[in-house]
């Protein structure tokens, strides 16, 4: 099937905006075609919703860049069975004082624990102050 670009980001639940930034960032291939003359296919909807998975794992757009590279020739077409965290990092998002969110992967999260408790302490006081 082929999509104008407002079409494929309804489908895929993202923004036009975020579709541009996806391709501008090598997560997605360019359309067909330029202008409003643009069309899309199954394969950008495939990606989009692969690269919204991958992101409800908290896994960063430069590796989900570095996921997709690898598995260039994998078959996207069964989202549910792309292999996510068994192989890959386990990442911690973390609300700080409702204003940051930090970051890390699991292993870093054990290694830094002081470091990231300190981060969390200094912006805490860089609020009350």
């Amino acid at each position: 099937m082929k999509y104008k670009i407002s079409e494929l980001a309804e489908e895929a639940g993202v923004t036009k905006r975020t579709i541009h930034y996806y391709i501008s960032k090598g997560l997605l291939l360019p359309p067909e075609g330029t202008g409003v003359n643009s069309l899309y296919n199954d394969e950008h909807l495939k990606r989009l919703r692969l690269i919204k998975k991958l992101q409800a794992e908290y896994m960063p757009l430069n590796k989900i860049r570095e996921y997709i590279q690898e598995n260039a020739d994998d078959d996207t077409s069964n989202i549910e069975q792309a292999p996510l965290l068994n192989d890959r990092q386990v990442y911690i998002r973390e609300n700080v004082c409702n204003i940051f969110e930090i970051h890390y992967t699991e292993e870093n999260g054990k290694k830094y624990k002081d470091v990231i408790e300190n981060v969390k302490k200094y912006v805490s006081k860089m609020l009350e102050d």
